[in-house]
């Protein structure tokens, strides 16, 4: 019968298959697999019956924890329902360590028609080390296995099922098995199964509607099952919190608690007794500095700018950071690395410091996580000055100002490595949280309304200007200048720049102001009798940026709060008379306050932007009216300002007046 359940066999042994310093293999599947055929047709009833895309037939992953084997066999099964999903359906991408895995390949079958042929090609199947990571400055060591399928049509069904076998050892039973139990296509049939050893006490997270699991113990194991079948395609609709997550999921592990996980994490980072001279020399300096923020500052300033993000993750090095001298001796260290220097550098000033784990992938979610050194994913640094606690992030270059004004808080809950430390702690933001941008733009309009001076200054503070002066370092200061001034002309057209974009830094205050003056030729377009300039509250795009998906279910991320405000003076020429008047438009909502106000005097308008963000994210149940609202802030940012110049003194500049208009009367003649 179909649905009865079988258990592979091992009497067939496995092939090994070289490729130069790399190898897989192909045998069968484990014997501690338990599973069923894949159905015959796809249930009527069941979601994506009608599907003319992509449908999952199975998704299946078991694992076998007991007596260190450390091995997970994953199932997967996959249709092609349409011409432009034959490419992806035709390769099939497997990652494994080689340093302490082994990939076995089991299958690689194809069902047309109703009948099963094995695709498996050993012999076509590549192995490389890509390192994916390598342009985001990390080496890891993974090596990928590609198989490629001939002859692939829409509407066959495609499985493929390999192992991998061992795990870090450094990992010392921190492991965590998950599984995701829908996705953005329709699945038939998902499911994660767990094998711990008899005593074994396992725990599970669940979330977003994820199945009810299933504990059975037996004479030779602790078996976690939770699966799920005929499932509907969620839709991601993107620009959620870190911490939310939109597919059903479960996460299968021992069950232990945070002080386990912290009592595995402490002999990784041990007690520094010794350092470069160069170090001990830089210490003594900074311990002659006033006080301990700015010996935390200057030691942070360094570790951050003077030691490049690099990591090198094979092998026990993904969790154990190299030691602080090597790290500084070779300039380059990734996030536990340059963590361990800071702490270490910090520590012998006599400042309280030790590193802390942190998931950036999940933030404050891992509170509900089963405890596991897994559940993390970066490293800093929480000091404590005089009671008073800073989060330190050293991977974040060319910061500015008071490290205790850095708003971290999106890490949500994070682990202090600390002696007896029990729980997670969460990260809040700063009392003062330091981010704006002020605009000030001024147009010096001439009587002809040509040759237009525009002067601007730009201020960033903060985090602003954290994120500033990043963009700019790797940038030289004709093209920043360039890059400036193209903005302009695609605005207005042809100028002449009389400054070019001038930075001048504080970093110390954290502040950041920019200049710039141009000389605009014809800013101005003639609308009928009228000239007419359209100004643009640039700075305040970003911020405003309508999420991809508009009618929403989920939370939604906004932004880092903050002020921003651009202001808009346009000081025209005598005679000119305004063919506005001065206007005030506000729109909020839980997260933002913004006022857009127009004041017409004898001689300048002013346009004024104000936008005020008082939270970084919102419930599901507050987005629609916040969408609406940033939509029209939105309309907002434009404006057009029309003046009605004096009548023109010459004859020919009557003529050229009178034509002007004649064009204008025709064009709506014709548009009616």
């Amino acid at each position: 019968m179909a649905m009865l359940l079988w258990v592979a066999a091992t009497a067939q042994a496995t092939e090994t298959h070289r490729r130069g310093d790399f190898q897989f293999e192909v045998g069968p599947t484990p014997d501690f697999v338990v599973s069923k055929p894949i159905p015959d047709k796809w249930d009527a009833k069941a979601p994506g019956a009608d599907e003319k895309r992509w449908r999952y037939w199975r998704y299946e992953v078991q694992s076998d924890r007991r007596g260190g084997r450390d091995e997970v066999y994953v199932d997967y099964a996959f249709e092609p329902l349409s011409a432009a999903h034959l490419g992806d359906a035709g390769r099939f991408k497997i990652s494994f360590n080689p340093e302490y895995q082994r990939l076995v390949i089991h299958r690689a079958d194809l069902r047309r028609d109703g009948r099963w042929s094995d695709r498996l090609a050993a012999d076509k199947v590549s192995l490389a080390r890509r390192e994916a990571g390598f342009e985001n400055d990390l080496s890891d060591g993974v090596v990928t296995a590609l198989i490629v399928l001939e002859d692939v049509r829409v509407g066959d069904v495609l499985r493929i099922s390999y192992s991998v076998i061992g795990s870090n050892p450094v990992m010392a039973g921190q492991a965590s098995d998950w599984t995701r139990f829908a996705s953005a296509n329709p699945m038939l049939d998902s499911s994660l199964r767990v094998l711990f050893e008899p005593n074994a006490r396992p725990r599970i997270y669940r979330s977003s509607g994820s199945p009810e699991p299933i504990i059975r113990k037996t004479a030779s194991s602790v078996e976690v099952s939770i699966r799920a079948t005929a499932r509907a395609a969620v839709i991601d609709e993107e620009g959620y919190p870190v911490w939310f997550q939109p597919y059903p999921q479960a996460q299968v592990a021992l069950d232990q608690n945070w002080a386990d996980v912290v009592a595995w994490g402490l002999p990784l980072y041990p007690p520094v007794r010794e350092l470069p001279a160069e170090l001990e020399s830089k210490l003594e300096q900074w311990r002659a500095l006033p006080d301990e923020h700015q010996r935390t500052a200057a030691a942070l300033r360094t570790v951050q700018d003077q030691i490049r993000y690099f990591g090198v993750e094979m092998g026990e090095n993904t969790h154990r950071p190299a030691a602080p001298s090597q790290t500084w001796q070779r300039r380059y260290g990734d996030c536990k690395d340059k963590a361990y220097l800071l702490a270490t550098l910090l520590q012998r000033m006599g400042i309280e410091a030790v590193p802390a784990l942190v998931s950036i992938d999940r933030g404050r979610a891992v509170a509900d996580f089963v405890p596991s050194a897994s559940d993390f994913d970066h490293v800093i640094v929480r000091a404590t000055l005089k009671g008073r606690v800073l989060w330190l992030d050293p991977t974040l270059v060319q910061q500015g100002g008071d490290p205790a004004t850095v708003d971290l808080s999106v890490y949500g809950m994070v682990l202090p490595l600390t002696p007896g430390g029990t729980a997670l702690q969460a990260v809040e933001p700063p009392q003062t949280v330091l981010k704006s941008t002020a605009v000030q733009e001024r147009y010096e309009v001439p009587k002809n309304g040509t040759e237009v001076k525009l002067s601007i200054e730009t201020v960033f503070q903060g985090a602003a200007a954290n994120y500033v002066r990043r963009s700019f370092a790797s940038e030289r200061a004709d093209e920043m200048a360039r890059r400036y001034s193209d903005y302009y002309r695609k605005r207005f057209g042809e100028l002449s720049v009389l400054s070019g974009a001038a930075l001048e830094d504080d970093r110390q205050a954290n502040r950041i102001k920019l200049n710039e003056t141009y000389l605009l030729k014809a800013p101005f377009q003639d609308v009928g009798a009228t000239k007419a300039i359209d100004l643009f509250a640039e700075s305040m795009q970003s911020v405003s940026i309508l999420p991809s998906s508009m009618a929403r279910q989920g939370p939604l991320d906004f932004a880092l709060p903050g002020k921003y405000s651009h202001e808009i003076k346009v000081i025209y020429p005598k005679g000119w008379q305004p063919t506005f008047v001065g206007d005030a438009i506000s729109h909020s909502s839980s997260a933002f306050d913004y006022q857009r106000k127009i004041t017409v005097g004898p001689d300048q308008v002013d346009v004024r932007y104000d936008l005020d963000v008082k939270q970084r994210e919102l419930p599901a149940g507050e987005t629609s009216v916040h969408i609406d609202q940033i939509r029209m802030v939105r309309d907002d940012l434009s404006t057009r300002l029309s003046f009605a110049p004096t009548a023109p003194s010459s004859g020919k500049e009557r003529e050229q007046r009178i034509k002007t208009l004649l064009r204008a009367m025709e064009t709506e003649g014709e548009s009616k």
